[in-house]
């Protein structure tokens, strides 16, 4: 068990990241999220607090997830080029261009426009360090792991 659980990112949940943590693996080695849903059900859990239970707020905000799913299902198939393994590459068309994925601009805006280009080189670039740190302790990804850090450090 970890002794300092916490929220990766401060103030989203009125809930203490401990307790919720406890009442998570209290279900079990291995849970869904249907479970945790379950669980979250008793009022008198500290998950309850991470919930919507107003059904109306709640079906709205599903849409919204089901919108942002839709965008990053959008993509275009460029069959003229090829990764290494020559599979044909597949490339979103449409990107989140703000930190809350609730923001999105076509690609085609993004590389005509300098600053929004920038600012998705730099999300890329976050998002392979957040890849690196989730991983770096499979031995396997070692070599893609040193790939990452050196494209980090500019080498």
């Amino acid at each position: 068990m970890y002794k300092e659980v916490d929220w990766k990112v401060k103030g989203i949940y009125k809930a203490s990241a401990p307790k919720i943590y406890e009442e998570i693996i209290s279900i079990g080695d291995s849970y869904t999220p249907q479970q945790i849903v379950d669980r979250a059900r008793d009022e008198s859990t500290e998950l309850h607090k991470c919930f919507e239970w107003d059904d109306t707020v709640a079906a709205e905000k599903f849409r919204c997830e089901q919108a942002r799913s839709i965008i990053k299902m959008l993509v275009v198939h460029q069959p003229e080029k090829e990764d290494g393994d020559g599979v044909p590459i597949v490339t979103r068309v449409i990107v989140s261009t703000n930190e809350h994925n609730n923001h999105y601009t076509p690609i085609q805006v993004v590389v005509r426009n300098e600053d929004a280009y920038q600012k998705l080189l730099r999300t890329a670039l976050e998002e392979l360090e957040a890849f690196r740190k989730k991983y770096r302790n499979l031995s396997e990804l070692e070599s893609v792991i040193d790939s990452i850090e050196e494209l980090l450090r500019g080498d």
